[in-house]
Parts: structure tokens; sequence; C-alpha cells
């Protein structure tokens, strides 16, 4: 019977001789760094060349903003990454892997669960609950999201503010998803290597992109464009 192993750990040695997924930790810590604005985008696209040539093309790395440890010891979405937390929350749907729903997420938790007691988690629908259902959706729906054993390509878009911006694509088959958000505390300009007519899929509305066209993102803004 087929078993689907996930190692709460991202040593490239487990994926070879019993696991189908594991941890992403670095690209976490990477995520947190960057919200609080200790480090660049320069130091993710790093991260994404580093995975790129360390591990196979069927390891499948689970992306999260949030887990049982980083929620009880390191604090919420919300002490970690602040005003950032809905585009990384978007990047880790975005990303080849899987994305983790953590208990409590879903009802927008801004609490630090006990780790080895009971503890409660509000039931209250509120900002992430729309967001997560659109996010889902495009996830399980869309080939360009694949991020299982045939995953979708993943190429990354450059801009003239690299350091700030992180655009990126996914494709597979006809599909294309693009990714661009403004990973910085202040409001960013740039021109971007890409054109075309797309959806913008959080706001269901049409979104054309230009080389020529300069684009002003607010500090965390991020967009998901759907061809």
């Amino acid at each position: 019977k087929p078993i689907f192993m996930l190692a709460e750990s991202e040593k490239k040695d487990l994926f070879f001789h019993a696991f189908d997924m594991g941890y992403n930790w670095e690209g976490h810590h990477i995520k947190n760094e960057i919200a609080a604005q200790k480090q660049t985008v320069a130091q993710w696209d790093a991260y994404m060349q580093k995975i790129d040539t360390t591990f196979q093309a069927d390891d499948i790395l689970m992306n999260f903003i949030t887990n049982h440890d980083e929620n009880s010891w390191n604090g919420t979405v919300q002490e970690r990454m602040g005003d950032a937390g809905e585009a990384m929350l978007a990047l880790i749907y975005t990303l080849p892997g899987m994305p983790l729903i953590y208990s409590g997420q879903e009802y927008d938790l801004n609490h630090r669960l006990k780790f080895f007691e009971k503890d409660e988690i509000p039931k209250t629908k509120s900002k992430n609950w729309p967001i997560l259902e659109k996010l889902g959706k495009l996830k399980s729906n869309n080939i360009a999201l694949h991020g299982g054993k045939n995953a979708a390509d993943y190429t990354r878009i450059t801009t003239t503010s690299d350091e700030n911006v992180l655009a990126f694509k996914r494709e597979k088959g006809d599909n294309t998803i693009i990714y661009i958000a403004n990973m910085s505390s202040k409001e960013t300009s740039f021109t971007i290597n890409q054109e075309g007519i797309f959806k913008n899929y959080m706001h269901d509305e049409s979104r054309t992109l230009d080389k020529k066209t300069t684009y002003s993102f607010a500090p965390w803004e991020y967009v998901i464009l759907v061809k």
C-alpha cells in the first residue's frame, strides 16, 4: 500500500531513503528575516538556486509561515511577520512544494498556543478565511502550481528592483501563474521583464504587464496573475 512520508526535517539524505516531503525550515527562516527587514530578496534568490541543485527533482518541500514550534516558541505570524504576513501566505501557495495550514491559521490566530497544556483556538472567520479559500482553489485546480512529483516550472522574473521585488512565474502546459511582491517596508517602483494580459486572481480583474511601464507597489503589496 503506498504511503506518503513527511519528515520534520529538510536533510536531503532523508529523501533518498524514505521520505517524500520535508519541512522547508531554511526557506521559512529566510521569510522571517525578510519580513523583519534583516535580509532582502537576494537571499531568497540564492536559496532557490541552492535547493534547485541540492534536491532531486521529485523531492517535495512543505512551505509554511507558522507551525506548532514557530507559534509556541517564536511567536505568531503577526508577531514575526507583521504586515508582511499576507504576502508571505500567498507566497507559500505559489512556490514549488506543498503549503501547510497550521491549526487556527484560518481563523487569524494571534495567540501562542500552549505546547504541553490544553489550549483553545477561537473559531471566528475573519480576514484569512476567504484568502485561504481562494489560494486553496488556485493551488488545487491550476496545473501551473503543481508541486509534487511532476512539479510545474519555477522561473525568476527580473525587475529593476530585485533586492526588494520578488517576481517569478510557474508554468505547466498552457497555464502560467505569476507572483509579484514588494518584499519591503517601503513603497517600491520598478519595471519588470514580462509582458501580457492576465487575470489579477485575488481581485478578479484584468491586469496588463508591459516592460516599459513603471509600477509602484506599496509595502508588502503583492499580486497573483493567471493566464
